[in-house]
């Protein structure tokens, strides 16, 4: 477990998020700030042909990240983290813009399929750096994109419900596997649970949050002087601040949204979209959703809560802010949308991974699926530890093909931003 937890912090050190947020600046400023002058066509780019895809790609990237995610990066980096997770998600946005423009350029047809892959293979000329990232992608859809989020869920229901992780796993088996088999099913499941589980994640983080609205003014303020260093310190305990509110906030950001990663184009290239410009448009969405809306409720409700976030988890804090408003049912609350946020996740994962066994061979398709739910039930009898871990790694190593993909030939002269 050290050595794993010694590689993943390796994988995504300074580096790493350094490389992933300046191709976020690059992709800004390549591509005229989107972020803010396209704002009004982002917001109304969700079409009812791609509505589907849409939300199966949210599914897969609002997780566990949007709940325990942020409150941990609030008891690792304090309320500072806040304010650098909001600017790895601002320049994560034209990442993601170029992610959906690349998914439906390179697609296939007949049948429809597409990814980062066929960018690195054609776009960028490179089908060994394509064939690694696929290979990664794989790696990674069975760790955080099943094991993990399937451990997060059975250990919510269990500790809160008492439901054995062998009902539980079973469940969540037969649920994804039926994902797996068809296609249309995840879309439907997806275009129902995660408008109706987001609206209510964001109904209660807006009671807790009116419920203690006298002290969001304060929360603002400190938010942005932890930031920066201007709250009082002794020596030079305020550069040690900001930077660990830099490192976590930017490094939770790129877990929250995967703005960067590339794991949801193959989602995207089965739109009925044939625009790649709104595609993009729409991907940039995705990350407003998940790391400006949900994110940042998250975090205003846990700060607003006065919980106190020094020593303690991500969860715990979720459950301390909860109990302002919910009382004894806020650890129960708290698990459902654990539960609820982590299956969505592998719904979505399940996708994308068998994208990428498709990708390096078509006869993978099968051996995939029977990996994938395999995975799901292992993951369900299992603490998240060593999974998450190896889970980390595969995720950031998928960073560096998936940038040279992002950065090549921008700005491409087909973008009509």
């Amino acid at each position: 477990m050290n050595i794993l937890t010694f590689i993943s912090d390796a994988v995504w050190g300074a580096p790493t998020v350094i490389l992933i947020l300046g191709t976020g600046i690059y992709l800004t400023v390549s591509l005229g700030f989107p972020q803010i002058f396209r704002l009004r066509e982002i917001l109304s780019s969700p079409e009812r042909k791609s509505f589907r895809s849409f939300t199966t790609a949210l599914a897969a990237t609002v997780g566990t990240g949007s709940v325990a995610g942020v409150g941990a990066a609030i008891a690792l980096g304090g309320p500072g983290a806040v304010f650098w997770l909001w600017v790895s998600a601002f320049f994560g946005m034209a990442s993601a813009y170029r992610e959906g423009y690349l998914s439906i350029k390179f697609r296939r047809e007949n049948p429809r399929r597409g990814g980062i892959w066929y960018a690195l293979k054609d776009g960028a000329g490179s089908p060994v750096l394509a064939a690694v990232y696929a290979a990664f992608c794989v790696l990674a859809s069975f760790g955080m994109g099943c094991m993990a989020q399937t451990s997060a869920a059975s250990g919510a229901l269990k500790d809160e419900f008492g439901v054995s992780p062998l009902a539980a796993g079973i469940f969540l088996t037969l649920l994804l596997t039926a994902c797996l088999i068809s296609e249309k099913f995840t879309g439907r499941l997806c275009g129902i649970f995660i408008p109706v589980l987001s609206a209510i994640y964001i109904a209660g983080a807006g009671i807790i949050i009116l419920k203690n609205i006298s002290a969001l003014p304060g929360v603002l303020k400190e938010i942005f002087s932890c930031a920066f260093g201007l709250k009082p310190a002794i020596g030079g305990a305020a550069g040690y601040t900001v930077k660990r509110a830099i490192s976590v906030g930017c490094r939770r950001g790129v877990f929250s949204n995967e703005a960067g990663l590339g794991t949801t184009a193959p989602v995207h290239a089965a739109s009925d979209l044939t625009n790649p410009d709104r595609q993009g448009l729409m991907n940039m969405l995705e990350v407003i959703i998940d790391s400006f809306v949900i994110c940042t409720l998250t975090a205003l409700a846990i700060l607003c809560s006065g919980a106190e976030y020094t020593g303690t988890d991500g969860t715990e804090l979720a459950v301390s802010a909860a109990q302002t408003v919910f009382g004894g049912m806020s650890a129960k609350l708290v698990a459902v949308s654990m539960a609820a946020f982590a299956t969505a996740t592998a719904v979505g994962w399940s996708v994308i991974g068998c994208a990428a066994a498709e990708y390096l061979s078509p006869g993978l398709r099968v051996i995939y699926r029977i990996i994938f739910a395999a995975a799901a039930f292992l993951g369900s009898q299992t603490a998240p530890g060593a999974v998450f871990a190896i889970s980390d790694i595969f995720n950031g190593l998928m960073a560096f093909p998936c940038v040279a993909a992002l950065v090549s030939g921008v700005k491409d002269p087909q973008e009509s931003g």
